[in-house]
């Protein structure tokens, strides 16, 4: 049964998002471009010994690195990073609706006994498991086609000027590379936070979960703080470029306790939910 369910919800869920996806797809083009002309005009005006290159693993730094910290002392204005924001608010959206208009259309059939439910909760996760994954593959894919085709390399070796590049203060040299911290770890926060998101809308109503979603990433900007959870997706907040950033390993832990305690609390609270009532 949950395999059906779960070849239904790629079937249906997919159906009905894939427009999103296609403005992903013309946003990390964009991105794209934009990494690659801020790298140009860097190294002819700045005119580095070393030349920064247009790799991979540049481009993703510049467009999804984050932002330094930010240390409110009333000469330094906030700036958001936008593309960052802009990258996970998109993912959260992307994956806010389709679990509860399927409830509204097909879960009255599939969900009288209480197993069912509780097999219709787990499909509904594997789903925005996948489609979290998917998420990140395009932009990955784009990245890496946008790379071959203006001539450059799929290396994730970073430059040490792409820092500077970020306008990061760096406590400690930038690197070489920081393969876990920009693609495993963003990974695996996003997808703690779009289960911790679908948890709260069975608690309220989409819309409103998806604001606390965004204010969730909103302070993870403002703050640099173990607790908020979305800076373990900003590599450029790593405890590897600042002496204060977060850990790799308490990142890991964290995301994996969002994942879990979702997915759980999730169950137990749609086995006793009644779905004669419509969302909350």
């Amino acid at each position: 049964m949950f395999y059906k369910l779960l070849r239904y919800d790629l079937k249906n869920g997919f159906r009905s998002t894939y427009r999103r996806y296609v403005t992903a797809a013309v946003a990390f083009i964009i991105m794209f471009v934009c990494s690659m002309i801020v790298i140009y005009g860097y190294n002819t005006q700045a005119k580095p010994v070393t030349p920064v290159e247009g790799n991979f693993g540049n481009a993703l730094m510049y467009a999804f690195g984050g932002m330094d910290e930010f240390v409110p002392n009333g000469e330094t204005a906030f700036k958001i990073p936008a593309f960052w924001l802009l990258t996970y608010l998109l993912l959260s959206y992307i994956t806010l609706y389709y679990p509860f208009d399927d409830l509204e259309e097909f879960g009255q059939n599939i969900l009288v006994r209480s197993r069912g439910r509780v097999l219709w909760w787990l499909s509904k996760c594997a789903w925005n498991v996948i489609s979290v994954v998917c998420y990140f593959l395009l932009a990955w894919g784009i990245f890496a086609v946008g790379c071959l085709v203006t001539g450059n390399s799929l290396s994730m070796e970073l430059s040490p000027e792409i820092a500077r590049i970020c306008m990061v203060v760096q406590d400690y040299p930038l690197p070489p590379t920081l393969i876990p911290q920009m693609l495993v770890l963003p990974l695996l926060t996003m997808i703690g936070l779009n289960l911790f998101q679908m948890l709260l809308s069975l608690f309220l109503k989409p819309f409103y979960s998806f604001i606390v979603t965004a204010a969730i990433l909103l302070l993870s900007t403002y703050y640099l703080s173990p607790i908020a959870i979305g800076n373990y997706a900003m590599p450029l907040r790593s405890h590897m470029i600042l002496s204060n950033g977060v850990g790799l390993n308490t990142g890991l832990l964290i995301s994996v306790i969002f994942i879990v305690v979702s997915v759980v609390a999730g169950g137990l609270v749609f086995r006793r939910r009644d779905i004669l009532k419509g969302e909350g």
